[in-house]
């Protein structure tokens, strides 16, 4: 345990600082959000811990080890992208309103809210969020990497496409549905949920939540890796 927290201590640095801004937040009044908050930014770290610990296996030729953390890996990214959804736990406050001005007034009638606490739970959620994003996307990279070692380009893309598209549909059972990873471990409920929230709306946010998921990855990848052709591990 030690060992893991000395390896990973620049990831749980900021998970613990989360926590801290979460506890303090805690006595505002919406004390259930900071907890699940605090527990949803520590389950966005686990994918990042699984993936690098799965490349490790793959150097080693550690092939059974390596398939376990990868399938945890899977199992547990969507959480990290997950993170984004909470930022609807603000949809009733009201940061700003429009109130009747006279015609050509400075101030074009909106009203901004200056209710601080309102503002600190926009932030922390944002926080969170980024956080979450950034690990998530960091893991997601170190698959897509092992996948261009060993395969082409071509592979590599599909892959993350695929792993998009299966993540999103995750947000949406764990969103929508309100199923979390764990569940896996009692299928025939899991399964009988997924299947009965199947819907025309299920299909549209599962591949606009992965359009959404590969051009951020896109993104970070060119930003903080400069190269998404030319992958090789150190």
């Amino acid at each position: 345990m030690t060992y893991m927290i000395q390896k990973y201590r620049n990831v749980i640095a900021p998970i613990f600082l989360y926590w801290i801004i979460c506890a303090l937040m805690f006595f505002s009044g919406v004390r259930f959000l900071y907890a699940m908050l605090a527990w949803n930014v520590f389950l966005s770290a686990l994918p990042l811990l699984f993936i690098n610990e799965a490349v490790n296996f793959y150097r080693k030729d550690k092939k059974a080890k390596t398939i376990i953390l990868t399938l945890l890996w899977l199992l547990f990214f969507p959480n990290s992208v997950y993170m984004i959804t909470d930022f609807i736990h603000i949809s009733n406050d009201r940061l700003v309103w429009f109130e009747e001005v006279q015609k050509y007034s400075a101030s074009g009638g909106n009203v901004y809210s200056t209710n601080i606490l309102i503002w600190l739970k926009f932030l922390v959620i944002g926080i969170g969020a980024l956080y979450g994003v950034i690990l998530g996307l960091e893991s997601l990279y170190l698959f897509y990497r092992a996948v261009r070692e060993k395969s082409s380009l071509l592979a590599a893309c599909l892959s993350v496409g695929l792993i998009s598209l299966l993540s999103s549909f995750g947000v949406y059972i764990g969103r929508f549905l309100r199923f979390n990873s764990w569940d896996i471990l009692n299928p025939s409920i899991l399964f009988q949920g997924i299947i009965s929230g199947i819907s025309p709306f299920a299909i549209q946010f599962t591949f606009g939540f992965a359009g959404f998921i590969i051009i951020i990855f896109i993104f970070y990848s060119l930003l903080t890796k400069g190269d998404l052709i030319n992958t090789k591990f150190k």
